[in-house]
């Protein structure tokens, strides 16, 4: 199943990801988030936040459309895109695509980011905006990748080591590297034709394209 979550980020070209919603099993909205799936026409299938954000219209909107709204706590543990992702995945989603999730406030970025490596294993994830697609590799594990020449790849360690970096189809080749926190080794790598693959053995990777 494949889950759509829109989180309550700032989206400043909503067409640019609008190719992103399609296909959609499910559609969740965190909150605000709620808000970038209405303004591109799409109705979520559940809703979850304590509203604070969004306030009151946004959830007597979200009430008449007859979505189901799954009201929290101001005061709790998580994140509501947190929430959003455990509900996608409680029904069953097995690919994740967050969208409104970069951009805003850094923390809130961060904290969206760094729930990747929380992920369930075997479930796929892809964060996405107008500008960037945001993929975790987790080691042993392959990535098959598509892009323009001359477009911008980076890779980034998520965990404090990356071993057996490995790639092809890019720019300046890695064969059995290692990243780790504090060097920028993997950072604006290009493609130089169309596919590129990224292949690790251990470790958590992420993995930036940027849009053409």
């Amino acid at each position: 199943m494949r889950a759509i979550i829109f989180c309550g980020g700032p989206i400043g070209d909503l067409e640019a990801i609008r190719p992103y919603t399609q296909p959609a099993d499910l559609i969740v909205a965190a909150d605000a988030g709620a808000r970038h799936a209405l303004a591109l026409g799409l109705i979520p299938h559940l809703a979850v936040g304590d509203f604070d954000s969004g306030g009151p219209d946004l959830w007597a909107e979200l009430r008449r459309l007859g979505v189901a709204v799954q009201t929290v706590p101001a005061e709790k543990d998580e994140t509501d895109s947190h929430l959003a992702v455990r509900a996608a995945l409680a029904r069953g989603a097995g690919e994740l695509v967050l969208l409104g999730a970069t951009g805003g406030r850094l923390d809130h970025t961060l904290a969206n980011i760094l729930l990747l490596p929380g992920l369930p294993p075997g479930v796929t994830a892809l964060i996405a905006d107008a500008q960037n697609e945001l993929r975790l590799l987790q080691g042993p594990g392959r990535l098959d990748l598509q892009g323009a020449p001359g477009g911008y790849l980076s890779l980034l360690p998520l965990s404090p080591r990356v071993t057996g970096v490995s790639t092809a189809g890019l720019k300046y080749p890695l064969h059995a590297a290692d990243l780790v926190w504090g060097q920028s080794l993997g950072a604006s790598n290009q493609f130089l034709g169309t596919a590129a693959a990224v292949s690790v053995t251990g470790g958590a990777l992420l993995v930036i394209r940027a849009r053409d």
